[in-house]
């Protein structure tokens, strides 16, 4: 399965803004830069964002974007959820016309579970455990210690 371009660059976006927290608001042009992502389509993905309650926003000279709530009260889960409305998981098939009432129903059951397992799984993984592991691998191989 391949998460959209919304979905991925979101969670970026917000794993961004968990790892700068401690230095205030943080710069949309800032992220653009440290991501790789054009800042256009940043303001795109972030309406929906804000709009979930993940983000706050200030105007003016010190103004920039943080989190509205602590890295690890943000699953994966959520964050897909956002975008959810656009990235509905399909049925596994377009094209049923070959297949029994009874199998449509066993594969429709099987997709079900398999997408409600998925969600269940990024429901325990946070921008906190993401921030933590992204660290772990930043600074592999330093003397750095890391307490977690």
């Amino acid at each position: 399965m391949k998460l959209a371009t919304q979905v991925r660059y979101g969670t970026r976006m917000l794993l961004d803004l968990a790892m700068h927290q401690s230095k205030g608001m943080v710069q949309m042009g800032d992220i653009a830069s440290r991501q790789n992502i054009s800042i256009k389509y940043l303001e795109q993905i972030i309406m929906p964002i804000k709009n979930a309650g993940f983000v706050t926003s200030k105007r003016g000279p010190k103004g920039g974007h943080s989190l509205a709530k602590s890295p690890d009260q943000i699953t994966l889960a959520q964050i897909i959820r956002v975008f959810e409305k656009a990235l509905a998981p399909k049925e596994p098939f377009d094209d049923t016309s070959n297949y029994s009432e009874h199998q449509n129903s066993l594969i429709q059951e099987a997709w079900d579970e398999a997408i409600e397992a998925f969600y269940s799984r990024l429901e325990k993984v946070t921008l906190a455990d993401l921030s933590i592991e992204t660290t772990k691998k930043l600074w592999k191989g330093s003397d750095l210690v890391i307490l977690t």
